[in-house]
């Protein structure tokens, strides 16, 4: 089941603090069961890069504001494709993006974008 994250604007930060380490999980265990040797690559680099950028986000936000209660919502794979580019809606100047003030969390969403869609383009085109 992929994320509904455009359809979530009232999601407070804690809670997308959560579904960055969810879509993490989805895609970990989508990683585990795909048969394509390109996808399972694309898939394990999104994985652990996008544990390295929301950590940082966390911290640096936590760091500003104060430690934050975070909740991880259960996960399962997922059609990877369709669950990134409802990703890359919230974070590529979407709802989640303007919830922040600091460009330097906002940098971070930038590089979280970038790595989404360079996964999209990898699970797209290399087959």
């Amino acid at each position: 089941m992929a994320i509904e994250f455009t359809t979530q604007k009232g999601i407070t930060i804690p809670e997308f603090f959560g579904k960055m380490f969810q879509i993490r999980d989805q895609m970990h265990l989508t990683h585990l069961s795909v048969k394509s040797f390109e996808q399972h690559i694309a898939l394990g680099e999104f994985y652990d890069g996008v544990l390295d950028i929301a950590d940082s986000i966390i911290e640096q936000y936590q760091g500003k504001y104060g430690i934050q209660n975070i909740t991880i919502p259960s996960s399962s794979k997922v059609d990877p494709i369709p669950t990134l580019k409802e990703f890359a809606k919230m974070i590529d100047g979407g709802d989640i993006y303007n919830k922040f003030k600091e460009t330097f969390i906002q940098n971070q969403l930038d590089e979280l974008s970038s790595l989404t869609y360079k996964t999209i383009y990898k699970l797209e085109n290399l087959k």
